[in-house]
């Protein structure tokens, strides 16, 4: 808008000074010719009468035609030029009647009244005016320079522009500044949405002072509040009912070891029932205790124990005490001294998980390596079964979530949906996380993969404050 209001004004002012000035040129000119016209009338009526006298016959002098010239009025620096039957130019500036164009000499000598803008070789701009004295038989002329109009007008381009430029800039700054204020509280509340959906759900929206946002404030702070206290209630109910049913579970186990170790006595069908209930009460108790860890989880009340590591030796024992002590631990001889700042049994339920899980669905575990990536180091557990499919590489993270063709089906579950939102929860306390991709060598099989901060031995105890 602004550029078009400068490309109007412009355009306008040229329009309006252009038309100023030939009006101006036109009026000078024939004002002028009519008061030559007149005075040179009576210079050859004087001249033909001194003549007729003196019986000499004489025409007027070029002395006598220059003072004529000389009270002619020249406005706007004007150059006249007189052009007589004779064909000997008069004039006071030097102006000849080469110096006009030929196309505006031809319509004055056909007795017509013409007027033309040309630019001269120097390369100057003029506006030139003509007309016959028929009567005479003379040519009249008056040339207007255009230089001073030309520069005013190139003042006044640059003058727009700058204006132009100016009032581009100022209103982008000023529309910049006026959108920013104006979306300000929707960038707050999308900032307040991302810190809830990141678990953060003390996040208020600050009040602003503004009448018509106090309700969009009033009413995403009361959703916050019924978000938390939905969530901790939810928190509370899940541990309330592990804590309850831990003590009904521990006398139902033990009823349960005390049929297993009488299960001679039973009838083959007893002892099939006594067998079933017996993996059905141990994978409840796994839930149970599962479910109260992620409970004290997910209530803030868990502390990492952090430790320095000697991450080889570590995960060997830790692979020792699992289902398959088998498995191999390989990592390059320069890491075999590698120590990582962790807390020691989270650590080892989250590779135990793990190794677990590749038991479970994938015909144990084919190998745990480890190396270190700058600060990070990198815990990947192996197995040879049929992979997780690309679509459920993130959702089996996810609390009671089962992928394959099992989900879902109780009769053949293996697990109760918990073991890899455990290790899950585990690493993010540490300040890491956990994927699983297909493996590098091409083998069929899962690549699940902790990536965990080396961390500094020597300040466990500070970060064991920024952990918790």
């Amino acid at each position: 808008m602004s550029s078009s209001v400068a490309l109007s004004t412009f355009a306008l002012a040229q329009r309006e000074l252009v038309n100023d000035l030939e009006e101006s040129a036109h009026a000078q000119a024939f004002s002028n010719a009519r008061r030559l016209r007149s005075n040179l009338q009576r210079a050859i009526d004087s001249t033909a009468a001194a003549a007729a006298e003196a019986d000499d016959g004489e025409e007027p002098t070029t002395d006598s035609v220059r003072e004529l010239l000389e009270l002619t009025l020249r406005a706007n620096q004007a150059q006249v030029l007189l052009v007589p039957e004779d064909g000997q130019d008069r004039s006071l500036s030097g102006l000849e009647s080469r110096n006009i164009p030929s196309e505006l000499r031809a319509l004055v000598a056909a007795g017509e009244p013409a007027s033309m803008r040309y630019v001269t070789p120097e390369g100057t701009l003029r506006y030139a005016v003509g007309l016959r004295f028929a009567d005479l038989d003379v040519d009249y002329y008056e040339v207007v320079p255009v230089d001073d109009l030309v520069d005013t007008l190139a003042s006044l381009r640059v003058i727009l522009v700058g204006v132009s430029a100016a009032t581009i800039l100022t209103g982008g700054l000023i529309g910049f500044w006026s959108a920013r204020r104006a979306l300000q509280p929707l960038g707050q509340v999308s900032r307040a949405a991302e810190a809830i959906a990141s678990g953060d759900i003390d996040t208020h929206l600050d009040s602003s002072g503004d009448p018509d946002l106090e309700p969009l404030t009033h009413s995403f702070n009361s959703m916050v509040d019924t978000l938390r206290e939905r969530i901790e209630r939810d928190e509370r109910f899940a541990s309330d009912v592990s804590h309850e049913l831990r003590s009904p579970l521990m006398t139902l186990a033990a009823s349960v070891e005390v049929l297993e170790r009488r299960e001679d006595e039973l009838s083959d069908t007893a002892r099939k029932a006594v067998e079933l209930l017996g993996k059905d009460v141990r994978r409840f108790q796994r839930l149970v205790e599962d479910l109260l860890e992620i409970s004290r989880m997910d209530l803030g009340a868990v502390s990492l124990d952090l430790s320095p590591i000697v991450l080889g030796d570590f995960l060997r024992f830790v692979v020792e005490q699992s289902r398959t002590p088998e498995v191999p631990v390989q990592y390059h001889e320069r890491f075999a001294d590698l120590v990582v700042v962790a807390d020691k049994r989270r650590l080892a339920q989250a590779i135990t998980n793990l190794i677990d899980n590749a038991s479970k669905y994938a015909g144990d575990a084919t190998a745990v390596r480890f190396q270190r990536m700058g600060q990070q180091v990198h815990i990947v557990v192996e197995d040879g079964g049929p992979g997780v499919a690309p679509q459920d590489r993130e959702r089996i993270f996810d609390r009671f979530t089962r992928a394959g063709a099992d989900a879902g089906r109780r009769d053949v579950a293996k697990g109760v949906g918990l073991g890899l939102s455990l290790v899950t929860e585990h690493v993010r306390l540490h300040g890491g996380q956990v994927w699983v991709t297909d493996r590098l060598d091409g083998h069929d099989g899962a690549r699940f993969v902790i990536e965990l901060p080396i961390g500094d031995p020597e300040r466990v105890d500070e970060m064991a404050e920024v952990a918790v």
